[in-house]
C-alpha cells in the first residue's frame, strides 16, 4: 500500500506539534512551580512581617498600659480651664470644666479619652474604659484643681485580651455604685474572638476592689460568625454593645447593643439588642424590651415609673424611648430594630441591591409594623449618649426635666452634636426642648441631687465638668 508524501508530511507535522506542545506544557509547569515557590516565599515573608508588626504592637500596647498604671498610681489631676454661661429659657447656668492629660486611652476615633462616672454619698467615682478607677469628693468641684485618688483592682488580672486595653471599641461601658456595691459593665471575651456584654461586681473598698463575675450571658457573639449575609459592612462592632446600668430598689436594669449583628435584636433567645433586668434578691433575669440597636443611655424616673432609654441609630434615626413599667405586657415590648428605623444604613448609596435591606429593611414607621414609636428621633443623628432626670431645685417647671448628652457622628458637626439636650416632659410628650452647645462629646452624665449639679465626662476635652445654676 502506497503512502502519500502529503500524509507522511502531515504525520511528521503533527508529531512535531505534539512535541513542541509537550515541551511548552512542561515549561509552563516548571514556570508555575517556580511562581508557586515565589508566592510561598512571599507569603512566608508577609507572615513574618505581620508577626513582627504584631509583636511591636503588643510591646507598644504593654508600654502604654504600664504608662497608664504609673500615671494612675499618684491619682489623676484635674485643673479648671474653662467657665461658660448658658441660658435655658430665661434661667442662667454655669458650665465649669476641669481637664486632665492623664487619661490616655480613647474608645472612639473622635475622642481624646473615654471614661464613665457615678457617685456614692459625697464621692464621685470615675472609671476609664480600660478599668482604672479613681474618686474624689463632690465638693472638690468648687476648687480650681483637685486630685482623684486611685483604687487598686483586679481588673487587669481578670481581663487578658489586648483589645480591652487599647484604643478600640472593647472595654468598660459603665460604672454603677449602689448600697456599697460597685458594678462595672464591660465586653467580656468568653473564648477566642467571642464576646458579650457582661457585668462585674465588687464590694466598695477604697483600698482594693475585688471584682467577680456578676452576670455573664450564656451565648457570646463570634467575630467570624455570619448570621444573615456576607456584606462587607456586617461584622462585629464593639462600639455597638450598649452597657448602660441603672438600679431601682432591688432591680438592676442594663442595656445591650446588637454588636452590628442586626437581626439578633429580634431574637428572644439572645440578650443582644435588648433591655434586661435582674432581680438582685432572686437573681431572676428578664428581657424587658427588644428591638434595640445600641442603647447607650438609661434612666429610671421614680415619679412616673418609666424607663427612659437613648439609642444610636445607623446613619440618622437616633432615638429617645420610653418603657412604661406601670403596664403589664403580654409580649416583650418591641422597638423595631432592624425592621423599623428612621435612619438608613451606613454607606447607603441608594443601591436597590444592597443586601442589608433584605433582613434589615429600616421601614421608617414603627407603629405601622406593630412596634413602639420613639418619643423623639433625630435626623441627622446627634450621637446620643446618657440620659438623666433632675428635680425642681435644678429647673422649676410643671413638667419633668431631663438632660441627654450627645457626641456627634460626622466630621462636619451639625446642630445638636457635642451638646446637652434639655427637654421638659409632660402628658407623655415633649413640651419644650433646647440644645446647649458645650462643644465636647458628652460621654456620661449624672445628677448629684444634694449639690444640685449635673456632672459630666467630656471626652473631646479630657474633662470632668459640672453644670449648675449660675449665682
Amino acid at each position: 500500500m502506497k503512502i502519500s508524501f502529503k500524509l507522511v508530511l502531515l504525520c511528521i507535522s503533527i508529531l512535531l506539534f505534539l512535541g513542541i506542545f509537550a515541551i511548552t506544557i512542561l515549561n509552563i509547569k516548571d514556570n508555575l512551580e517556580v511562581k508557586k515557590n515565589q508566592i510561598k516565599f512571599l507569603e512566608k515573608n508577609l507572615d513574618n512581617k505581620k508577626l513582627q508588626i504584631s509583636n511591636i504592637h503588643s510591646k507598644l500596647l504593654e508600654k502604654k498600659i504600664n504608662l497608664e498604671n504609673i500615671l494612675f498610681e499618684g491619682g489623676i489631676n484635674f485643673v479648671n480651664n474653662s467657665n461658660k454661661e448658658f441660658n435655658i429659657g430665661k434661667k442662667k447656668y454655669l458650665l465649669k470644666e476641669f481637664s486632665s492629660n492623664d487619661i490616655i486611652f480613647a474608645k472612639h476615633p473622635a475622642a481624646s479619652s473615654s471614661a464613665y462616672i457615678d457617685y456614692y454619698e459625697d464621692k464621685i467615682f470615675l472609671t476609664t474604659a480600660t478599668g482604672q478607677i479613681v474618686y474624689t469628693s463632690i465638693d472638690d468641684f468648687e476648687k480650681e484643681s483637685f486630685n482623684l485618688k486611685p483604687i487598686k483592682t483586679n481588673i487587669q488580672q481578670l481581663i487578658k485580651y489586648s483589645e480591652f486595653f487599647s484604643s478600640s471599641g472593647f472595654g468598660v461601658k459603665d460604672i454603677l455604685i449602689d448600697k456599697k456595691n460597685v458594678y462595672v459593665s464591660y465586653i467580656k471575651e468568653h473564648v477566642k474572638d467571642c464576646f458579650s456584654l457582661s457585668i462585674l461586681k465588687a464590694k466598695l473598698d477604697f483600698d482594693y476592689l475585688n471584682f467577680t463575675d456578676f452576670y455573664v450571658p450564656k451565648k457570646c457573639v463570634n467575630k467570624d460568625e455570619k448570621f444573615f449575609d456576607d456584606h462587607e459592612h456586617d461584622y462585629l462592632v464593639a462600639h455597638q454593645s450598649g452597657g448602660r446600668l441603672m438600679i431601682d430598689k432591688n432591680i438592676l436594669f442594663f442595656t445591650t447593643g446588637d454588636f452590628r449583628y442586626r437581626i439578633l435584636a429580634q431574637d428572644k433567645s439572645r440578650d443582644v439588642g435588648k433591655l434586661v433586668s435582674i432581680n438582685l434578691k432572686t437573681k431572676e433575669k428578664k428581657i424587658i424590651s427588644m428591638g434595640h440597636r445600641n442603647p447607650q443611655g438609661l434612666y429610671y424616673h421614680p415619679n412616673l415609673n418609666y424607663l427612659f432609654s437613648t439609642e444610636h441609630g445607623p446613619s440618622g434615626g437616633d432615638e429617645i424611648n420610653i418603657l412604661d413599667l406601670n403596664k403589664s405586657y403580654d409580649e416583650i415590648p418591641n422597638y423595631g430594630w432592624p425592621i423599623s428605623s428612621y435612619g438608613r444604613h451606613y454607606f447607603d448609596n441608594d443601591d436597590d441591591n444592597d443586601v442589608r435591606y433584605k433582613l434589615s429593611p429600616l421601614k421608617g414607621s414603627h407603629s405601622k409594623f406593630g412596634f413602639i414609636e420613639p418619643l423623639k428621633y433625630f435626623n441627622p443623628s446627634v450621637g446620643i449618649s446618657q440620659i438623666v432626670g433632675v428635680d425642681k431645685n435644678f429647673y422649676d417647671t410643671d413638667g419633668n426635666v431631663l438632660f441627654v448628652g450627645t457626641m456627634g457622628t460626622a466630621k462636619k458637626l451639625k446642630e445638636g452634636m457635642i451638646s446637652l439636650y434639655f427637654f421638659e416632659f409632660k402628658d407623655d410628650k415633649i413640651i419644650n426642648d433646647q440644645f446647649i452647645p458645650v462643644k465636647s462629646r458628652v460621654r456620661d452624665i449624672i445628677y448629684h441631687k444634694e449639690n444640685n449639679y449635673l456632672v459630666m465626662y467630656l471626652e473631646t476635652n479630657n474633662a470632668l465638668a459640672i453644670f449648675k445654676k449660675a449665682n
